[in-house]
Parts: structure tokens; sequence; C-alpha cells
């Protein structure tokens, strides 16, 4: 007889738990996904691959090479934890497969298991793009036997198991409770947000208390050289250590039992995650479909008038489509709380722990010397594009119509209209986020006031532009056959594509910057003349190629 857990762990993946590869019909997503496979994923490798080269080639100097192993696993298993969370939640409670598998005859630890490996399938592409990268230069360049690829293979196999099952075991505990609630969506929403920023806590409280060290300490570790800093560097995870101590030491039998430790621990994590899916999952799970609604009765002329106000058929379409991403749990976690993750970890890193005390101490000496203001101002600029990028709420819009986007032909609401207020959308929620960000760096950073007002006023131009991009994307590009919201933005490619436009059109701002050092006048005119030129082509294209297309679409 089969494990029923490996065998529903095929069928999830069979049946749609992935990017929708398998079913690419139009032309636009085989191009896009062939120039992604072919062109840039392997080139943000190797541009990776040349930043890890240069990092060896300065620690290698003191003897702290081994620094970068433990970043490859520290970084990694970082970035797991947190975008595990969002898919976690979406996978164990979210997805509209959950309610069904309760009724076949399977145990909750083996729908626990099975989802897990899912997961932790698709993770390993962030694993292999980040890991091997540090695995391969490292070996190269401190020629390194046999053993040392085999150890790393093993590593690599488990990396994604401790910070995966962590993600699992927050969500799981804080859904058991917050579904207690009638209010589902509201509590699911809550239980979400708890998780992602428990898991953020944990993540930097570890941390700091393995980094809480004193200069001399500090000092005296990279003096001595022998690759003492790499321990202290994979603190981030208490496994990790075994995992960088097997790495560094393959020639002795030490380094064969730090293998067997990190795997061992790693395995038990996992048999725990079972463990507490057996106990907790049912009871947060059941149910969670429902909902209560409650009838407003409108006795009072006045209040009848106040309720039917009338305003522009943009802004009220617009509304729609931001009480929908706020009230629909999956959609709030993965495009709506991600526009406000990246300044929180902002602030937290550079006000606690020696590393980020640091690095604020490095970008405010460039920040006082007032011939860097283009540069900074450019930067900001920069950082207004991959806010609006990383959050999926634009490149997803159209495909979370689904199956329903029919409707939308029978709306007394223009084709152009609808397209921009899902535009209009995504970009408020990128603005804030943005914005958050801005004050975040200018708190932290002491940036002057003028430079934090010239980005604010030019940045939205940053955002806009990335936005119709997202928005020509998913038209051309749309994921409209799912069956749960979470195929429609965590397993969406435009997802993907949309951070590499952003990637770009930021990198090469960035590019600019680093390259002519403009004055703080060129910087500003510059940006509003391109950004401002480039978005005016683009909303042209939009009007016409794109309403043309949506037409298409619901044809």
């Amino acid at each position: 007889m089969k494990n029923k857990m490996l065998l529903l762990t095929r069928t999830l993946l069979k049946n749609g738990e992935g990017f929708g590869i398998k079913g690419m019909k139009n032309k636009v997503s085989k191009v896009l996904f062939a120039l992604m496979l072919i062109i840039i994923l392997p080139g943000l490798v190797v541009m990776f691959s040349f930043f890890v080269n240069s990092a060896y080639s300065a620690l290698a100097v003191i003897g702290q090479e081994g620094v970068i192993i433990s970043w490859g696993i520290a970084i990694t298993s970082t970035v797991i934890l947190l975008f595990g969370i969002f898919y976690i939640a979406a996978s164990f409670y979210f997805s509209r497969d959950v309610e069904v598998l309760l009724y076949l005859p399977l145990k909750p630890r083996q729908i626990v298991g099975a989802k897990f490996l899912t997961a932790a399938i698709f993770e390993y592409i962030i694993t292999a793009a980040v890991f091997l990268p540090a695995v391969i230069v490292y070996g190269i360049r401190s020629a390194v036997g046999i053993v040392f690829y085999l150890y790393s293979f093993v590593v690599f196999v488990f990396i994604p198991v401790v910070p995966l099952c962590l993600a699992s075991v927050l969500v799981m505990i804080l859904m058991r409770f917050t579904n207690a609630s009638k209010h589902k969506d509201t509590f699911s929403i809550i239980g979400g947000t708890l998780a992602l920023l428990l898991g953020m806590g944990i993540n930097i409280v570890m941390q700091r208390f393995i980094v809480n060290i004193n200069l001399q300490e500090l000092e005296a570790l990279i003096t001595k050289g022998e690759n003492t800093l790499a321990l202290l560097t994979s603190g981030i995870f208490p496994t990790a250590r075994w995992a960088v101590s097997a790495l560094l030491d393959t020639a002795t039998a030490a380094g064969f039992l730090n293998l067997l430790l990190y795997a061992a621990a790693s395995a038990a994590v996992y048999i725990f995650l079972l463990f507490l899916g057996e106990k907790v999952y049912i009871k947060g799970v059941v149910g969670l479909s429902e909902s209560v609604s409650k009838r407003n009765k409108q006795n009072k002329a006045e209040e009848r008038d106040k309720f039917l106000k009338k305003h522009s058929a943009l802004r009220t379409y617009t509304m729609l489509e931001l009480k929908l991403l706020f009230r629909t749990p999956i959609y709030f976690l993965n495009c709506v709380i991600v526009n406000f993750i990246w300044p929180v970890l902002l602030l937290i890193y550079m006000v606690m722990g020696t590393e980020g005390a640091d690095m604020q101490g490095m970008v405010k000496q460039l920040i006082i010397n007032t011939d860097n203001a283009g540069t900074i101002f450019l930067f900001g600029i920069a950082m207004f594009a991959f806010v609006a990028g990383f959050n999926g709420t634009v490149s997803t819009s159209i495909s979370r119509e689904g199956q329903e986007l029919f409707v939308k032909k029978y709306i007394p609401v223009s084709y152009r209209t609808q397209i921009l207020a899902k535009v209009l959308s995504g970009f408020i929620l990128s603005i804030a986020g943005a914005v958050f960000m801005l004050i975040a760096a200018t708190a932290v950073f002491k940036l002057p006031l003028y430079i934090s007002l010239l980005i604010l006023v030019a940045g939205w131009m940053g955002t806009l532009l990335i936005s119709f991009f997202e928005i020509l994307l998913d038209l051309y590009n749309p994921k409209l056959d799912w069956d749960s919201e979470q195929k429609a933005v965590k397993q969406n490619m435009n997802v993907v594509y949309s951070m590499v436009i952003s990637s770009i059109v930021g990198g090469l701002t960035i590019y600019a910057a680093a390259q002519f050092s403009p004055g703080i006048i060129t910087a500003a005119l510059s940006a509003v003349l391109i950004y401002g030129g480039l978005n005016v082509l683009v909303y042209f294209l939009l009007c016409k190629k794109g309403v043309e297309r949506f037409k298409q679409l619901e044809g």
C-alpha cells in the first residue's frame, strides 16, 4: 500500500500546487517563462556569484572566507521563513481543497505533511538561487575535495526544513485560536499577520542573542582568522551552526558528526510538526469558510442619504478593489501587508545588532557628504520602484477575477476605467509602503528633509510606471483558471516577472546614480523627465492595446 502522505503530495503537485507552468497556453506565457529560465534567472545567479566571489576575496585576507557559507545558509533560511509564512497560511488554511481533503480518509498529519512537502519543494528554488552560488564559489576558491560537495548536497536538502517548520508551527498555533471566532476572515487576517510578525521577532531575537558580542571580542575573532566569524554569523537559526561546522570541517570526524546532528535535528523538527498537526490542525481549519453577516437597517432618511453618496466610477471601482484586497485573507497577506514588511525590517535591522549599527554609521557618513545628495535621491526613486514590483497587487489584478471575468463586460463602467481602477488600487498600496519605508529611512539614517521631500514628490512616478507595466503583463498573461485565491496570487508567475521588471528599472536607476554621481538638481530633473516620459508612453499604450486585450479576454 502506498504512503498516503506521499501520494497526496504527488496529487497536490500534479493538480496545481505550483506556478501553473504546465497549464501555459498562450504564447506570451511561454515566451516570458522561456526568458526567465534561459536569460533572467541564470543572469541573476551569475551576478550573485560575482558578488560572492568578490566577498570571498575580501574575507580571505583576514582568514574569514567561511563566512560565505554562513551567509548563504542564514540568508536562505531567513527568506524561506518570511515568505514561507505566507505560503503556509495560504496552502494550509485558505486553499479551497482543504475542506475537500477533510472528508477523505486522511489523518491530519498526512494532510499537514503533504502540504508541507509541497511547499518545501518550491522553496528549493530560493535555496538553489542563494546557497548554491555560495557553495560553488567557496568550493572552487578553496580547492576543497568531493566530500565538501557531498556534505553540501545534504545541507541543501535540509535547509528549508527548519525555517518552513517554524513558519508552519506559528501559523497553526495562531490559526487554532483565531479561528475560535465567528468572524473567520477578520481573525484569519489577524492570525496571519501575527504569525508574520512573530516569525520576524523570533528571528531577530535569536540573531541579537547570538551576535551580542562586544567590540574587543569581535576584534579578537577577526584577528584569529580560521573562519571564527562563520559560526557567529550563522546564529540566525540554531541548527545552522551544525551545517556550517560540517561544511568547514569536512576532513575530520567532527564535521561528519555535525552533519548528522544537523540532519537529525531537522528531521526531529519535522516530526514535531506532524505531531502538532495531529493535535491542532483540524480544530483550526474546520468551519474556516463560514462567515457571519449582519443586517444594516437604514430607518432614517439622513442615514439613507449618507449611505447613498454619489462618487465617480473610477473612485468607486478603486474602493471596491481595495475592499476586496483587505477583506480576503489570502489577498491581504500577499498583496497588502507585504508593502510594510520592508520598512519594518529596515528599522529593526538598523536599530538592533552590531552589524546593523555599523551599516547605519556607514550610510550616515555618505549622507553627511552633500556631494552625494543626487545619488541618494536616485536611490530613493529606485526604492519606490522596488516596493511596487514586490507586492503582486497589480500584477495579479486581472488574474484575481478568475472565471468571473466575463461579468466585467456587463458592468456600466468603461474598460479603461476598470483597468485604471486596478492600477490605482495597487498604486495606493505601493505608495503607502514606499512612504512608510521613506519615513523609516529618514528617521534611522537622519536623511535631510529636503531630500526626503524630493523623493516623495518624484518617487510616485517610479511606482506608477511599474504599476502600468504590471497591468499590461497581467492583461497579456493572466492566470484565470484557478479554484482558490491562493493560486491566483501565490502560484502566479506574473508576480515573479513583476519583481524582475522592478529590479531592472530600479537597478538601472541605481547604476546611473553610481556611474554618474549627479548633483541633486540634475538627478531630480533627469528622474522627472525620464520617468514622466515613460509613464506617458506606457499610459497611451495601456489605453489602446490594454483596452483591446481586456475586450478579448472578456470575449
